[in-house]
């Protein structure tokens, strides 16, 4: 297995992407909770499509991103494993007398992710709309963003080993945070941990990316998003960056304005990940006057320096 370093964004590549974990959601009164509860509007979710959808605070900070699709009557959310434990808790304490089952299904269920341009060579089941879905029994095939062909495989172990072992014969087979790299380049956020409640939807970039609906009812946290699209002036929002060193920073580490008096914080890293340029590769909510003034820094005033890159959507 190649280590991201060793492999160019645009590689046939099949990816470890172990590091996400699966949240099922079943019971008649599934929809109708799942909708009181996420971002998107779960009555627009079909067998067919995916969503990006946030899970909020009630002052609207993200415990999670996630992106959920459906199977039959069933609902699935894939998300970073290390934060479904504290995710599902929160979760039930809303279930009260609902018909609705949350099960964590990270040990019987994984996933397996491709990129390149050559992939729909190599498998058949790939949906034709980027966030569509196709269905192969138990697995299902979701079309993700991405500057290549990205399709992210999921089911019970057993299903992904059999795919995983035939496609390793055909493509790179590279760890999760190559998987991740491509992340970054398509401009998606991961919340880990370190930065659950650091994030307004909107930091991240979710609209631009069909995470928020802004036309549906209530959910936690939706007074405080509404009124950031409607009436407020985002000061700060996610960037793809360039980060002039040799180890990544983990998620929340801080950017400061080099040269600079001012030792308060102007950004937070979201992800970060080695390239094969002798650089980081990363995304970072920054204060929007920061990168006007430029000269950012990692860690500190004289820290790495930070340069800014292109996303693959646009701000209106």
């Amino acid at each position: 297995m190649k280590q991201t370093t060793e492999i160019d964004s645009n590689e046939n590549v099949i990816c470890d992407t172990t590091f996400l974990g699966i949240i099922k959601v079943t019971g008649e009164d599934a929809s109708t909770f799942l909708q009181g509860q996420f971002s998107n509007d779960i009555n627009l979710l079909n067998e067919s499509n995916s969503q990006l959808n946030s899970y909020n605070s009630p002052k609207g900070r993200m415990y999670a991103s996630f992106r959920l699709f459906k199977n039959d009557n069933d609902y699935f959310l894939l998300l970073p494993e290390e934060i479904i434990e504290p995710i599902i808790k929160r979760l039930r304490m809303f279930v009260m007398r609902s018909k609705v089952v949350l099960e964590d299904l990270s040990d019987s269920w994984k996933s397996v992710g491709l990129s390149g341009p050559a992939i729909k060579k190599e498998i058949t089941q790939i949906p034709e709309d980027t966030d569509g879905v196709v269905h192969d029994g138990p697995a299902s095939f979701i079309r993700i963003p991405g500057l290549d062909t990205r399709v992210l495989i999921v089911g019970p172990n057993e299903e992904i080993d059999k795919v995983t072992n035939e496609l390793n014969k055909k493509l790179t087979p590279t760890d999760s945070n190559h998987w991740k790299r491509l992340d970054i380049h398509a401009g998606l956020p991961n919340i880990y941990s370190t930065t659950q409640e650091s994030f307004v939807a909107q930091m991240v970039n979710l609209p631009q990316v069909n995470g928020v609906s802004f036309t549906k009812g209530c959910y936690p946290g939706q007074e405080v998003v509404a009124r950031m699209h409607y009436l407020g002036k985002l000061k700060k929002r996610m960037y793809r960056i360039i980060i002039d060193s040799d180890s990544a920073p983990t998620p929340g580490d801080n950017l400061y304005l080099g040269n600079s008096e001012n030792t308060q914080s102007v950004g937070q890293i979201v992800d970060a990940q080695l390239n094969n340029n002798n650089g980081v590769d990363a995304l970072a909510v920054i204060q929007t006057s920061a990168t006007e003034k430029g000269n950012i820094r990692l860690a500190s005033v004289d820290g790495p320096a930070v340069s800014l890159a292109d996303l693959p959507y646009s701000f209106k």
